[in-house]
This record gives structure tokens, C-alpha cells and sequence, in this order.
């Protein structure tokens, strides 16, 4: 098979052949399966404003080329022939057979201005597999006079997108989600300082001015915005595994409480806005950083952990490796990385009317939920542009969505973008597998 032909001639020549081109108008497009294995392509070709010299001619070529452009099939050819080069190219038929002008199964006339110039093309060519979603063009070539042996130009003058694949419709209907509350929610870590053995936040602490005013951007990012309502704060204050877990447990709690102070002061925030938790010593967040950085001795910590319920035992067990080694450089390198305080926010979206909608879908589909797109969508009538993209980015928000996607899969059929819609077919599939 061909690769996709592309020719690109000097200016001049291409000019020309793009002068002649427009006068030979393609139309009455045909491009389709006619069967199980055949494939039909016809097309009329006026030539009646064609200004072509009596020793040129033009060949006009059909090219069948798959979705990939990896295969090409050249259907037989079609040559106009002014007056002197369509004797020439009689004799050379006589001499070398009729292929030797327009190809085997090629078709030769001869142009005459003073007669109608509308020609009918159909050929049909056996159906294989990679056609499916190809797609044919109709190529020119000026050719100059005949044994010179000159090209004038090759260029495309016609595309037909119509080899689609015959594909049935899902067996799904448009659904609509519920319309439910918009809950959203972000968590972050502070690595907030306290001094040995104390509890009492100090705002001019160390690093904590930048630790606590990154922790009041996160929130002023939601009181700020008049779309959210924060509905509670929730802090998660840890402690590092070394030192007597009695002793832990009670330093997680007072800090993690020393947080919620700071926070009830700033914010002038309820008991019920806040929760406050805390976990005496941050074995999980140790086993995790052990496993992304992998040291020579992870798995020797890692077993003791493990195989190890008592905190204090586990403790010292681990301060016993190699001579207190490893213990020194956990706790220079890794333990201050655990001693942390964790922060949830969570917060609502106000519902949005269509018409807000409209706007808000725009730049911020983030804040509207699956229920408010739908009906954005359907505001511009179903089967629209807009009805049809807003579908689409349903899905691509709402990824695990079964109603997103079972839309999406029938917009995609009725565009006739079938390989998205085998995409979402495929995200239900696994929706079911789960």
C-alpha cells in the first residue's frame, strides 16, 4: 500500500494547478459500502469552464486512505486529454496498451470546449478491513505536453469524508442526575513549631509566621468567595515516634489543640465548626516515607513495625539498630517530617440558577455539580453544539459518573465520534466489573 501522496511544486506551478483546479468542480459525492465486501465511490466532474491547452492534460486520480494514513488504495484514473495530446496518446495506446496512458482500468477523454463537460465516475474496489473511517481525495495532476515528460503540479481538489463505520446506536437513553448538594473539601499539612516539651502555638515562632499564614490563604480562599460556605474545619495534630508514647499522646492533643485556638480566635468560628483529633505518633506517615525512598535498612524497620504492637517497645527496638545509627539519622532526616498538624476543610457550593450557569460553566465548571451542566446543556436544546459539548465535559469532570458517561456515549454515536464513544462504553464496562 501508499503512503498518503502530497506533492508541493514550485509557486508558480502550484499556481497553476490550483487555476485549473478550480474549474473542475467535484460534485454528486458517493463514498460507501455497498455491500459486505465492496466498496462504491463515484463523483461528477464538471469541466465545462476547464481551460485546458490542446498538448495537456489532466489526470484525475481518486485515492482511498484509511483514518491512520498507514494505507492507501489508488482507484483507477480518469485523463482529460486536450485535442493534439489525446491523438498522442491514442497512438500510444495502439503501440503499449491502454494502461500505458491512464492505467489499466483508467478512462481517457478528450476535452472539448464546445461540448458539455460533465463526466460521471464509478468505480467500485473490494472492501478490506482498514477502510473503515477512511476517507477519500480526489487529486489532479496537469501534465505538460506529451514525451516531454513534464509535470505542472499535483494537487488535492476534493476530500470526502464519507467512509464512516456503520456502528448501531447503544442501547442507552439520556439519563438526569438528582440534583444533590454540592460538598467539596481540601486537606493540607502545616509543619507548625513548638518549643521542646511545650504545647503553646507561638505565632513569631521559627517558621510558623509562614506556616500559619499559608494555612489562612487556604481558608480566606473559601470565605472569600461568595459561591462557598465553609461547613466545618477539621485538625489532625501527630506527633514523631520517638520519646514515651504517654507522652506523645498528650503532646498531639495540646497541639492539635493549640491549632484549633489559633483558628476559633482568627475566624471567630463555633465549637461545632471545628473538630479536633490527634494521632500520639506518626508510625503510618514513617512507614510511607520508608517506602518511597527506600534505604538500606526500610525493611529491617519496617518488620519491627509490624511485628511490633507496643509503641515504646517498637521504639527502642528500632533505636537499638546498628548502634543507634539508623535512630540518629531518623531522627534528624525524617521525624521532624512527622511531626505535623493536618487540616480538612470542607465546604458547600450555593446552587446556581441556568442563566448563572450559562456563565459559570464557562470558567468554573469545577463549582457546579453534575445536575446544574445537564441543565445548562439542555438550555441550549438538545442536539445542539453547546448540548453536545457540554455532555462531553460532564463526563470529564465527573469521570466515575455512570449517568455521565452513558450520556457521553450517546452523544458520541450521534456525532459520529465513535472511538469516544467506545471510550465511555469502556469506563462503564469497568464501572460494572468493580
Amino acid at each position: 500500500m501508499m503512503k498518503r501522496i502530497c506533492i508541493y511544486m514550485a509557486l508558480g506551478l502550484l499556481g497553476a494547478v490550483s487555476a485549473y483546479a478550480q474549474e473542475v468542480n467535484i460534485g454528486h459525492t458517493v463514498a460507501r459500502k455497498i455491500s459486505d465486501d465492496k466498496v462504491e465511490v463515484s463523483f461528477s466532474m464538471d469541466c465545462s469552464t476547464l481551460r485546458l491547452p490542446s498538448r495537456q492534460q489532466m489526470i484525475v486520480t481518486p485515492l482511498i486512505i484509511s483514518r491512520s494514513e498507514s494505507d492507501t488504495l489508488v482507484l483507477p484514473s480518469v485523463c482529460i486529454a486536450g485535442r493534439n495530446r489525446y491523438r498522442m496518446n491514442k497512438r500510444k495506446e495502439s503501440l503499449y496498451g491502454k494502461e500505458s496512458v491512464a492505467g489499466e482500468r483508467g478512462k481517457m477523454t478528450r476535452f472539448d470546449r464546445k461540448r458539455d463537460m460533465q463526466l460521471e465516475y464509478n468505480e467500485t474496489v473490494p472492501a478490506q478491513e482498514w477502510m473503515s473511517g477512511a476517507r477519500v481525495e480526489i487529486f489532479c495532476e496537469l501534465q505538460g505536453c506529451a514525451g516531454c515528460g513534464e509535470m505542472l503540479g499535483k494537487a488535492p481538489v476534493a476530500e470526502l469524508p464519507l467512509f464512516k463505520e456503520v456502528i448501531e446506536r447503544p442501547n442507552l437513553e439520556i439519563m438526569v442526575a438528582q440534583a444533590e448538594e454540592k460538598r467539596r473539601s481540601f486537606t493540607r499539612s502545616a509543619y507548625l513549631n513548638f518549643k521542646v516539651n511545650q504545647s503553646a502555638l507561638l505565632a513569631d515562632y521559627m517558621n510558623n509566621p509562614a506556616e500559619l499564614a499559608k494555612i489562612y490563604s487556604s481558608i480566606d480562599s473559601i470565605r472569600g468567595d461568595d459561591n462557598y460556605r465553609i461547613a466545618r474545619i477539621k485538625i489532625v495534630g501527630y506527633s514523631s515516634p520517638e520519646g514515651s508514647y504517654d507522652a506523645n499522646t498528650r503532646l498531639s492533643e495540646q497541639r492539635a489543640k493549640a491549632l484549633e485556638q489559633n483558628l476559633k480566635h482568627a475566624y471567630k468560628l463555633d465549637d461545632n465548626m471545628i473538630e479536633c483529633i490527634s494521632v500520639p505518633e506518626n508510625w503510618e506517615g514513617l512507614a510511607v516515607w520508608l517506602r518511597e525512598y527506600r534505604p538500606s535498612y526500610m525493611q529491617k524497620v519496617l518488620d519491627i513495625i509490624a511485628q511490633t504492637p507496643e509503641p515504646d517497645a517498637r521504639d527502642a527496638k528500632i533505636k537499638a539498630i546498628d548502634g543507634g545509627k539508623i535512630y540518629n539519622a531518623l531522627l534528624r532526616e525524617v521525624y521532624p517530617k512527622l511531626r505535623l498538624v493536618e487540616y480538612t476543610v470542607s465546604y458547600t457550593v450555593v446552587p446556581f440558577s441556568v442563566e448563572q450557569g450559562r456563565e459559570i460553566i464557562k470558567t468554573r465548571p469545577d463549582k457546579m455539580n453534575h445536575n446544574e451542566m445537564y441543565q445548562v446543556a439542555v438550555s441550549y436544546g438538545k442536539g445542539s453544539d453547546e448540548y453536545n459539548k457540554i455532555i462531553r465535559l460532564i463526563a470529564d469532570r465527573f469521570l466515575g459518573d455512570r449517568i455521565a458517561n452513558n450520556n457521553a456515549a450517546i452523544v458520541s454515536w450521534e456525532t459520529g465520534d465513535y472511538d469516544a464513544m467506545r471510550m465511555y462504553l469502556k469506563r462503564l464496562e469497568d464501572m460494572k466489573a468493580e
